[in-house]
């Protein structure tokens, strides 16, 4: 038994920061008493109707951690804590209850939220920006998605108009965020702002400063700016490109007693930054086009002459193959003599030098020899001068002889290759050779740019034919790349550090469709690809 409770009470108020009572809770009529308060929460006590809101939390029996905002700005946090001490009776409870100021924590997590925002929204703007190429197009649509994370009401842009005699602008963008509120006046373009009484606004945006004004900051000359465009604050921002002043970016806010923290008001200055990049670069555009249609001129006048070189081009391209493949032949048989006595040739242990050099003689020599096959290949192919020699088989055959020959390319990485056979065991009339050369140069693939323990090999029958499937789990291929995978000699994220002349895929799309088939492919970024060769049961 305690002798003492209260000075076990008051023991547990000692040493906290925070607003501390005990109460004790009457569980059967909903009522309670205060033991002891500390003198922080005597002084936060008196700053909401406490014996309202704890009578209610009882009553509902509800305990849990509750935020208070008061019109003052004020902001508490109240929680309950359960406290271990023997009560007479089953009808009391013993509780310690919380209030803290969290003021200051609150506003500073409001501070980067809306630093997140604003960031996300200039991220969303740019990015507009640069995906579409005319910036009088995608600008109010950048400028009104970075609106969308503000706490401003409304935006537009002027774009400058030099002139001698007057200060005069465009309306580019003008946009808001409701249509309870009012657009900027079309007026506006065609002003004479010295003579308006709001000279001093462009002479300073002119030399690089903001304009931040509120409706009652406002000289006597400037206010009828504010009836007109019904704003109560204003932000200007000077949108520059090397020191060239190229118009200005304006917020508005239409709700009285708004305020920019200047820190804020320095992250709505960033904007002005690439603002005048993407400025700059209309310009530019507006002069590729004027030679562009210059250009275009000469070129109508050539097209007679273009059409006319057609047949000759082609000429050209057909030698071109034919020569390709005679030269790519005449290669082939010193190259298999240089790679052969590189293996024959023995050198001394000691001379590790010469040794080496023989290494690079025959890796060079192996890879030149590999790239011109896969060259005649391609050439052939072209031409149409490939043959097809039709038999049948198992499919599952293949894979499995296939996996044979791409075994050790695995092993040196140290990858696994899990192969999953058809279901239905029956007969494919194809070419095997064909097909093999397809399936080893797909596995390689998926070897190389797999960053998994393992590929996947899959081989299945369905009512349109058979499917081979090389799934690797590697970084996966954008749709941008994807449209131009097939294309010869495409080689992408090509760092030097994997070997490839980048015709694989060109000659394995070439031949699946010579063989009445496709290669199709399923890829996402960082989750792999998957390069699926689809056959009919039977050639034709």
């Amino acid at each position: 038994m305690i002798e003492d409770p209260l000075s076990l009470f008051k023991a547990s108020l000692e040493g906290n920061d925070w607003g501390t009572a005990i109460l004790v809770i009457d569980t059967k009529n909903k009522d309670f008493q205060f033991i002891l308060k500390n003198s922080i929460f005597e002084r936060l006590e008196s700053d909401f109707d406490l014996l309202f809101f704890l009578k209610n939390k009882i009553s509902n029996n509800d305990f849990n951690t509750e935020v208070i905002y008061k019109t003052d700005g004020k902001v508490l946090e109240t929680s309950f804590g359960h406290f271990e001490f023997p009560s007479e009776s089953n009808q009391k409870q013993y509780s310690k209850f919380f209030i803290r100021d969290i003021t200051i924590k609150q506003k500073q997590e409001e501070e980067i939220a809306w630093r997140l925002r604003f960031e996300l929204g200039v991220a969303s703007s740019i990015q507009i920006l640069i995906q579409k190429p005319s910036i009088r197009e995608s600008l109010p649509q950048a400028l009104y998605q970075l609106l969308y994370f503000t706490e401003m009401d409304s935006i537009f842009f002027l774009k400058y108009i030099a002139n001698d005699e007057n200060d005069k602008f465009e309306i580019w963008v003008n946009e808001r965020k409701s249509t309870e509120y009012p657009l900027l006046p079309k007026k506006f373009q065609t002003i004479n702002w010295r003579k308006e009484g709001i000279n001093r606004w462009i002479h300073k945006l002119k030399k690089g400063k903001i304009i931040y004004l509120t409706k009652d900051k406002a000289l006597p000359k400037e206010q009828w700016y504010f009836q007109e465009s019904k704003a109560e604050t204003i932000l200007f921002i000077p949108v520059k490109f090397e020191n060239q002043f190229l118009g200005i970016m304006g917020f508005q806010k239409y709700i009285p007693n708004f305020v920019i923290h200047h820190e804020n008001l320095l992250i709505y200055q960033t904007v002005s930054r690439w603002m005048g990049l993407f400025v700059q670069r209309d310009k530019d555009l507006t002069e590729l086009n004027r030679y562009k249609s210059t250009l275009e001129s000469l070129i109508l006048e050539r097209t007679l002459d273009l059409t006319r070189t057609k047949e000759e081009l082609e000429r050209a391209y057909k030698a071109k193959t034919e020569f390709l493949a005679h030269v790519s032949h005449e290669l082939r048989t010193p190259l298999n003599s240089i790679i052969g006595f590189s293996k024959l040739i023995q050198l001394p242990e000691e001379d590790v030098t010469g040794k080496e050099y023989l290494q690079y003689i025959y890796s060079g020599g192996t890879r030149l020899l590999k790239m011109i096959n896969e060259i005649l290949n391609l050439m052939k192919i072209e031409s149409g001068q490939i043959k097809i020699q039709v038999s049948e088989f198992k499919p599952e055959t293949i894979c499995r002889q296939t996996l044979e020959l791409i075994q050790p390319q695995a092993n040196a990485k140290g990858m696994e290759i899990r192969f999953f056979p058809p279901i239905q065991s029956k007969n494919l009339r194809s070419d095997s050779g064909k097909i093999q050369q397809i399936l080893l140069n797909l596995l390689s693939n998926a070897i190389k740019y797999g960053d998994h323990s393992y590929v996947e090999f899959h081989c299945e029958w369905s009512d349109e034919g058979v499917y081979f499937s090389i799934r690797d789990f590697g970084p996966g291929i954008s749709e941008e790349d994807q449209k131009r995978i097939f294309h010869s000699f495409t080689r992408l994220n090509d760092d030097g550090k994997i070997e490839g002349t980048g015709l694989g895929l060109s000659i394995s799309q070439g031949l699946a469709e010579k063989l009445g088939g496709k290669i199709e492919l399923i890829s996402h970024l960082g989750e792999g690809s998957t390069f699926t060769l689809k056959l009919s049961e039977n050639y034709k």
